[in-house]
């Protein structure tokens, strides 16, 4: 029985009903042979008894026979029962079998979609949709749980990005004090010596200087955010392109960096030449973050490294420089983050934005040291793929 379960269970709905009505059908065809025999068995026995023949088919004869009315009634239930006990036992096994199969198949499934959908109503995401039936109905549930699990990731994200929003304008704030600070100094220190002929021509256009550096630094604060939130609302536009094409664009951005730098860069891909479905300009503003980064940091050499496994490409930038700091392994991607202290340049966004790029395409950023030497910045891509017609 145990067996008969689990293989009902592994069958689809139309196939478990089948089974369920054919294991009805011999129950059926059983019980309507036994009952034939029972019934040919009272009238053999009534028959001998009063001696009438035929009574079984044609019950005007023992109508008007001295048969008493406990054998009559016998008799007109045998003639019932041999007429019509197929059809009755037919549309006992319908009402049987549908009724099982509502039980076993449908009812399980429903009521754990119900209670899922119940929990997901209360803002509860962590509650398993489990219904492990290879039939449709486990494929609904199937579908369910992965909703349950996209929502409850979208919920995640929404927390995330709100927690990181948080910190960033937590370190906007605080990294803004300090030119305020200074600027209004200046301006305190101005306000007050400026009246008295106390402060120079040469110090007054050094004071000035110095807050026009500050303003300067505002200002590209003040843009820094503007392109964070602009990357957070970017939309994803993937198109078609070949492997070779992306390589060439490669190609083509380590050249133009080149022009500026004496460090070297080998590129290199083992991707088999198709197609692929990505934003080609959000790659390669994630490579030119990468390697950007990889220049200020590299002392010699730098390798690029292109890896496509299934629909995952992979970008590999490795520099033969210091690697990361244990600091930088574990806050290298937040925003804001830099080891270059007092840095006028870099504001620590630009593995960040790789960062946020790669999560807005499906993908990821992960940072790690070489076993030899240098660092090693891994991006990810969720991608689209065209294979002799076939698209995945």
């Amino acid at each position: 029985m145990e067996q008969m379960r689990v293989f009902l269970q592994e069958k689809s709905l139309v196939k478990s009903l089948v089974c369920y009505l054919c294991i009805g059908m011999v129950g059926v065809g059983t019980l309507y042979w036994i009952t034939r025999n029972m019934c040919s068995a009272w009238v053999e026995v009534i028959s001998r008894r009063y001696q009438v023949s035929h009574v079984f088919f044609t019950p005007d004869i023992w109508r008007g026979t001295s048969i008493g009315k406990k054998e009559e009634l016998l008799l007109i239930l045998a003639n019932f029962l041999n007429r019509y006990c197929l059809y009755i036992y037919t549309l006992v096994c319908f009402v049987v079998v549908g009724k099982i199969f509502l039980e076993k198949k449908i009812k399980p499934a429903i009521e754990e979609i119900t209670k899922g959908m119940c929990y997901i109503n209360l803002g509860d995401y962590g509650h398993e949709i489990a219904w492990r039936s290879q039939d449709e109905m486990g494929m609904l549930c199937r579908e369910m749980e992965q909703m349950r699990k996209s929502l409850l990731k979208e919920k995640r994200d929404r927390w995330r990005q709100q927690e990181e929003q948080r910190k960033i304008n937590a370190a906007f704030a605080h990294d803004i004090r300090t030119p305020l600070t200074v600027i209004r100094g200046y301006t305190e220190f101005l306000q007050k010596y400026v009246p008295q002929g106390r402060v120079n021509e040469e110090m007054l256009l050094q004071k000035l200087a110095d807050m026009h550096e500050q303003e300067e630094r505002l200002l590209r604060f003040s843009t820094t955010m503007a392109t964070i939130q602009k990357i957070e609302k970017r939309e994803i536009c993937g198109k078609w392109h070949r492997v070779s094409e992306l390589m060439e664009q490669f190609h083509t951005v380590i050249q133009g960096v080149s022009q500026n730098t004496d460090k070297k860069i080998f590129l290199h891909t083992e991707a088999p030449e198709q197609k692929l479905l990505l934003d080609k300009n959000l790659l390669m503003e994630v490579f030119e973050n990468l390697l950007s980064n990889a220049i200020r940091f590299a002392c010699k050499c730098i390798w690029v490294e292109v890896v496509l496994e299934k629909n995952e490409l992979t970008l590999f930038v490795k520099d033969d420089g210091q690697g990361f700091s244990d600091r930088a392994l574990r806050s290298g991607m937040d925003t804001y983050f830099s080891e270059e202290e007092n840095s006028r340049e870099h504001f620590g966004i630009g593995l960040s934005i790789c960062r946020m790029l790669c999560e807005n395409h499906g993908g990821s950023v992960t940072l790690q040291n070489s076993v030899t030497q240098g660092a090693i910045s891994a991006a990810s891509l969720t991608v689209g793929t065209e294979i002799e017609g076939h698209m995945s």
